[in-house]
């Protein structure tokens, strides 16, 4: 190749590397002036935390309602476990977004599952046959013995119908929620700060917890249904 030819090429490769050195400059650029989005990361959480007292959860749950005003997302505890009737006509006037099953035994641990709702009543019947599915899912195929036992008892319950609704996150208007609160049926509603996005952890006050929340007593015999 003649010099002249070798000084072309070689500027034409000079050329290139600063374009790169450009471009990946810019993108460097790019990336420090508009960095990747994080996740979200919230600390709002309803239902009670595990070793607390249920009377102080209660008592915190009611004040808060209380003094609550606007639109809040809540936790809708109620005193025994409601059929799908009685739990959808009990929140009526909210947006309901999520439910919570379990079957209640004495002295049987078994699963409590929340599942997504929406202002659709047949949304209920939904979120009961994701319920089955998730306790299947759990459960395992594999699963032997006492867990196999508890898997089948609920599937068969909830599939038949049972009251098993034992708690709903809805969102609505404060005076409402105080309404609800008061009702004979219900144990405790818990609101979110007016702030709060709608994301959040949540957990059941089950109804056979009275004293401390914790891990459910599993020292009975598995009904058979």
């Amino acid at each position: 190749m003649r010099p002249d030819g070798l000084r072309s090429a070689f500027g034409s490769i000079a050329v290139g590397a600063v374009v790169v050195l450009v471009f990946f400059g810019g993108l460097y650029a790019l990336g420090a002036a508009h960095p990747p989005r994080r996740p979200a990361v919230t600390t709002d959480r309803l239902g009670p935390t595990g070793g607390q007292s249920v009377d102080e959860y209660i008592a915190e749950a009611s004040a808060g309602t209380e003094r609550a005003t606007g639109t809040r997302w809540a936790l809708v505890s109620p005193r025994a476990p409601l059929d799908d009737d009685t739990a959808w006509s009990l929140v009526a006037g909210t947006g309901p977004s999520r439910v919570a099953f379990h079957v209640t035994v004495d002295a049987v641990a078994t699963p409590a599952t929340f599942e997504p709702l929406t202002r659709d009543r047949g949304s209920l019947q939904t979120a009961r046959d994701l319920a089955v599915d998730d306790v299947e899912r759990t459960a395992g195929p594999d699963a032997v013995g006492r867990d196999r036992q508890i898997a089948t008892l609920v599937r068969s319950r909830l599939t038949a119908g049972c009251a098993c609704v034992v708690a709903l996150v809805v969102r609505g208007d404060a005076d409402r929620l105080r309404a609800i609160a008061g009702d004979r049926r219900v144990r405790a509603v818990e609101v979110l700060p007016a702030d709060a996005g709608g994301r959040f952890t949540v957990g059941a006050l089950l109804p056979e917890q009275f004293d401390r929340v914790g891990p459910l007593s599993d020292t009975a015999p598995v009904p058979a249904n």
